[in-house]
């Protein structure tokens, strides 16, 4: 099985003060949650420059909401680094960046390892957002809810967290054991002796990672059958599509209508959860995937002002409406908000 490394580029600039979130494309779209969101109101007048490293496809959100976050605090410059998502944590941690906009889960210990041997300490990390259901997949977006899926034909409707390991996995460290036919998940008749023909995208891809550590539990030791599908999710949906013994992970993108998507529970004594912008809000989707920033801060210390107020915008009516316009990432609930709003004391 090959590995397929996507291009990454570098981009810098800087975003002046007096720049409108309308200029930057955003259409006019409500958060959903109207008041039950605290507006922002700054703490205190700051300046300085906030120095933020991310991925080319999230450029237009951080230049929207550093433009928000303008109009509240004029003294506070947003120097903005775009890289890509498998660099951008190395700025944090190269003293080049105060945030990294992950878009994603930042890995452990894979991406922690080299910040700790720096500072002796963890990164701290915020969540601002929950990953969305592949509107923007097509922007190489690395942060995306991922379904599960089978050909529509399949009477399968409903995997348990151990049956997709026992599935995708070769050491089964849920505790169970090879599903190599459909039989072994419960199906029966003429679909029991039938393969399970397992797709998705390369194995170094950041999808596969999350799918590696979230039902894997960390091993290395796929399938040995698992086919990976080169080009985009597209085409993952598509060998699918055309195998009815097929099942692959991606994100739960329209258009395709031989194919279904498979309800999740967390164990067997768990519910079956469809994945939709309500169970990936609230996480009770097995599943359901973070968007995250990291930054340094020692324990028991206050944060930079400066950085500590635009992670407040964010977390805010006015940040989480500019996410919410954005398109490519879901808002968070209120609560989710006052628990991340919390954690910058």
């Amino acid at each position: 099985m090959t590995r397929v490394r996507g291009a990454a580029f570098a981009v810098g600039l800087l975003l002046c003060a007096g720049t409108r979130p309308e200029a930057l494309g955003a259409p006019a779209v409500p958060v959903g949650r109207g008041a039950a969101l605290p507006p922002y109101q700054p703490a205190r007048q700051v300046a300085g420059t906030v120095r933020v490293w991310g991925s080319p496809a999230d450029g237009p959100l951080i230049q929207a909401l550093a433009a928000g976050f303008a109009r509240f605090q004029p003294g506070v410059r947003i120097l903005v680094t775009l890289h890509g998502p498998e660099s951008t944590f190395a700025g944090v941690y190269m003293d080049v960046a105060d945030l990294a906009f992950m878009a994603r889960e930042i890995r452990v210990p894979l991406e922690t390892m080299a910040f700790q041997w720096v500072h002796h300490y963890p990164p701290f990390t915020v969540q601002i957002a929950d990953a969305g259901l592949g509107a923007s997949v097509g922007r190489a977006r690395p942060g995306v809810n991922l379904a599960f899926f089978v050909s529509r034909a399949n009477p399968l409707s409903c995997l348990t967290l151990r049956q997709l390991d026992d599935v995708f996995s070769a050491d089964h460290r849920r505790g169970g054991r090879d599903a190599r036919r459909w039989g072994a998940l419960g199906l029966q008749g003429r679909w029991a002796g039938r393969p399970i023909h397992v797709y998705g995208p390369p194995l170094g891809s950041i999808a596969s990672v999350f799918i590696r550590h979230a039902v894997l539990e960390g091993s290395f030791k796929w399938n040995p059958a698992y086919r990976e599908v080169r080009g985009g999710w597209s085409e993952v949906l598509g060998a699918v599509a055309r195998d009815p013994d097929g099942i692959a992970f991606a994100p739960p993108l329209p258009g395709n209508p031989a194919l279904k998507t498979l309800r999740v529970a967390a164990s067997s004594a768990a519910p079956c959860v469809a994945l939709d912008a309500r169970t990936a809000q609230t996480h009770a989707y097995p599943l359901a995937r973070s968007i995250d920033v990291a930054l340094d801060r020692r324990p028991g210390t206050p944060l930079r002002p400066q950085v500590k107020e635009f992670l407040r915008f964010i977390l805010s009516r006015q940040g989480e409406d500019i996410i919410a316009r954005n398109g490519a990432y879901l808002p968070l609930s209120a609560s989710g908000l006052r628990r991340q709003l919390g954690r910058l004391q």
